[in-house]
């Protein structure tokens, strides 16, 4: 699944993102592209779940 992740600009923040996802799923697999601000997840969590970790972590996201 994919998210646009607009607060996400730069390695930090795909850092935080993973740790954050990884709270949900130990196992999730994340590629990020901070240019276009995307991530890709491939995880056993749902959408609603990936959403709401990455909220409450400073990361709102939009399920694409």
């Amino acid at each position: 699944m994919q998210f646009h992740v607009p607060d996400m600009s730069c390695g930090s923040c795909v850092r935080h993102i993973n740790e954050a996802i990884a709270t949900t799923d130990p196992a999730a697999k994340i590629e990020a592209d901070t240019v276009s601000r995307k991530i890709t997840v491939t995880t056993a969590a749902s959408q609603e779940e990936i959403c709401r970790v990455l909220a409450e972590d400073g990361y709102p996201a939009t399920a694409l």
